[in-house]
């Protein structure tokens, strides 16, 4: 096996890769090895190999991991091959026009918001991926080490990093930048396919949240999947682990978009994945404690983050 770089909350890792055909697969995991094509979810739709060909390849190896995995896309959620399967959720806004979006699809409080950011004096504006964007990001990341409750991961990044880490798929991205003043306040950036688009981050400094600058970054990325004839703009997960509800889910929810399911495969390739998947130890930790449990440590974590903070 050859070793790849990923990132893990914000911090480039090395992982086995296996190298078939065009494609890059992943290995991770210590105890149980799970493996899966690198960045699948970034992947042009048209580009991904042929699933079965892949498990095929991995399947033969002397060293092949525990379990193989695959996630099919948006729109497709039916269930098409016979491996057990599981559900994961995304939210997606299914567009037909902005002025439908507007108009139809999004909450009260979304349209006042957007019109409050016009008001309030904000610009949104298609940006080049330039040094002075990169800055602007820098600006945005460091302005604190404690976001909802939890350390900030890219506080205090150097330049090559922020530049490395937001330059990916480059080519077929489009970033967005929002200013009050002439100070980047948020950007987002998408990562386009060819019927769906991917927002990859959005984000907006704490201290102008009153300018609303999300909702006005947000508004224009649905402009400009209507522009290109997009039919679905992705924002990762709908529902976070076992936690039904949060300040994320209610912005998703309130700007349009919805929850839908697609599968995800397991496939065991070894007696030890077999074993792993009978007994559910191929998933991860959030998805095993009860949500109850978990809302407690993270609030225990969130005031040690506070109290920490409030020391330097």
């Amino acid at each position: 096996m050859n070793n790849h770089e990923i990132s893990v909350k914000g911090k480039i890792l090395k992982v086995p890769s296996i190298s078939i055909h065009d494609s890059v697969v992943v290995v991770k995991g210590k105890l149980i090895k799970k493996a899966e094509i690198f960045d699948e979810y970034w992947c042009e739709s048209n580009h991904l190999p042929n699933y079965l060909t892949v498990l095929e390849e991995i399947s033969q190896r002397s060293n092949k991991p525990d379990i193989f995995t695959f996630t099919q896309r948006i729109p497709d959620t039916e269930i098409r091959y016979e491996y057990h399967a599981e559900w994961v959720n995304y939210a997606v806004i299914i567009l037909n026009s902005y002025d439908t979006w507007i108009n139809n699809q999004i909450s009260n409080a979304a349209k006042r918001n957007i019109k409050a950011s016009v008001k309030r004096g904000v610009e949104v504006r298609v940006c080049e991926f330039d040094n002075d964007y990169v800055k602007g990001i820098m600006s945005i990341y460091n302005e604190t080490p404690i976001r909802q409750g939890r350390k900030f991961w890219h506080y205090e990044k150097c330049f090559d990093a922020v530049q490395a880490e937001n330059g990916t798929y480059k080519s077929r991205s489009t970033y967005l930048g929002a200013y009050y003043e002439g100070e980047m306040i948020g950007y987002l950036k998408i990562v386009w396919d060819e019927n769906s688009a991917g927002i990859m981050q959005i984000l907006s400094k704490i201290n102008s949240y009153n300018k609303r600058p999300n909702d006005a970054l947000l508004a224009e990325a649905v402009k400009q999947c209507c522009t290109r004839g997009i039919k679905y703009l992705i924002y990762e997960n709908f529902v976070y682990g076992r936690k039904a509800e949060s300040s994320l889910t209610d912005f998703k929810r309130g700007h349009g978009f919805t929850k839908m399911d697609v599968p995800q495969y397991f496939v065991p390739l070894t007696l030890k994945g077999f074993v792993a998947l009978r007994l559910g130890l191929h998933k991860s930790f959030k998805e095993i404690v009860p949500f109850w449990l978990t809302s407690r440590l993270l609030n225990i974590r969130a005031k040690c983050y506070e109290r920490s903070l409030l020391k330097t």
